[in-house]
């Protein structure tokens, strides 16, 4: 296993790493649209030459739904980890554990009332239903994981929607929804171009919440969401992040079996039009295709930075271990800077600037990220949020300095 220091036995660095590595995804996936998160007024909205079109044709391929993915199958991994750890120490489990969600749940709040991307909400509220399942078989969480993540019920919604979308009484219908749907995206840009802070918390915490819920549904996202958490926890039973010979083998065999997939179904995705609700049987080809790509794609990502790591664990991806370890403030502080680069409060780039512009500067603040959580951890034992989340959790003051300053290369110790 790859672990440092006196924390060896308690914490696996490359899930670190992974998280890091979904939160690069995030981000790059937030900015392609400029932050707005939600319907765009405009098809060729952030389009504004080429590199822009390629731009946003590679995120969509490559990152818009995967790293999400691994964000929650990592959610689901931690519920595990942090299960076995009281069991080892004795203490009761379930209480706290609600308690902790309900702390994440007002953090989400207020993240949300800024932002209308924030998945935290979701976590905290699909995490109480973890309690439901956490002494279920590892078989039975696979099995219902797999279900859930390949999106078998939003594959038979869609099927249902692109035949009652083809009579002749619904196609009114849809064309009033698509227009109010337009709309209501171009007064949205508009508030967050204006800087319009208190119009954006009234509307992202009233009408926003329920327009999430819709989009939830409507993409699968979920039940995938929860699928996603039970293989993480069937993941830490099984104890697969630690680096053994049969570990190994197990992401080889994964790799090479999810890249086929995902090659066949990111054609399917460039070839077949795309709706979340199909009107028709090629949008609904693009939709499987998409719903497959997604976990595909992800299963590659997965399994290959992992074995990435483990080939050599003092490289370059070790360097993303700090900003992994603190996931809770790096994922706020990211939106703070899409905030404040693109809403009107801020520098107002939002639909000024393209896609492939706007892709660049979320990786520049990356880049800025991995560097300052490398500082901060240096002095610090962690990050600012996680220090507020559970020091809420548990009532009491947690110490925040860090034992003694580490080395530039910045891999965390601690549980």
């Amino acid at each position: 296993m790859q672990t440092t220091g006196a924390a060896a036995s308690s914490r696996i660095v490359v899930v670190d790493v992974l998280r890091a590595f979904a939160l690069f995804g995030i981000i790059v996936t937030h900015a392609s649209d400029g932050f707005l998160e939600g319907a765009k007024p405009t098809p060729t909205f952030m389009i504004f030459s080429s590199w822009d079109a390629f731009a946003l044709q590679a995120q969509t391929l490559l990152t818009y739904g995967k790293f999400y993915t691994l964000f929650s199958f990592l959610f689901g991994l931690s519920f595990a980890i942090q299960m076995r750890n009281a069991e080892q120490k004795g203490r009761a489990f379930g209480g706290r554990f609600v308690w902790r969600l309900t702390v994440l749940l007002l953090i989400a709040i207020v993240h949300s009332a800024f932002f209308s991307g924030d998945v935290l909400m979701v976590y905290a509220l699909l995490g109480l239903l973890l309690m439901l399942f956490r002494k279920r078989k590892t078989r039975t969480l696979v099995i219902t994981g797999l279900i859930l993540i390949l999106n078998l019920p939003g594959m038979m919604l869609g099927a249902v929607v692109s035949q009652v979308a083809q009579r002749p009484e619904m196609q009114a219908q849809i064309e009033t929804g698509t227009q109010e749907s337009l709309k209501n995206a171009q007064i949205t840009l508009e508030e967050k171009q204006r800087g319009d802070a208190p119009a954006l918390v009234k509307r992202n915490l009233t009408e926003g919440l329920v327009a999430k819920l819709g989009f939830l549904v409507i993409t699968g996202r979920l039940w995938v969401t929860f699928g996603l958490f039970l293989l993480g926890i069937a993941a830490g039973r099984l104890e697969i992040f630690r680096d053994t010979h049969e570990n190994r083998e197990f992401f080889r065999k994964l790799l090479w079996r999810a890249a086929p997939v995902a090659l066949i179904t990111s054609l399917g995705v460039v070839l077949m039009p795309f709706n979340f609700l199909p009107l028709n049987t090629k949008e609904l080809g693009g939709y499987i295709s998409m719903s497959l790509q997604q976990v595909s794609l992800s299963a590659v990502y997965l399994a290959a930075v992992t074995l990435l790591f483990w080939r050599k664990p003092a490289g370059f991806l070790n360097q993303l271990a700090p900003m992994g370890k603190m996931g809770l403030t790096t994922y706020v502080l990211q939106s703070v800077f899409g905030l404040l680069v693109f809403y009107g409060f801020g520098l107002g780039l939002l639909g000024t600037v393209g896609v492939a512009a706007s892709i660049g500067f979320s990786i520049l603040f990356f880049a800025v990220q991995v560097l300052l959580a490398i500082w901060w951890l240096k002095y610090f034992s962690m990050g600012p949020l996680e220090w507020l989340w559970r020091a809420l959790t548990y009532f009491t003051w947690q110490p925040a300095r860090a034992e003694a300053p580490r080395a530039a290369s910045g891999v965390p110790s601690g549980p």
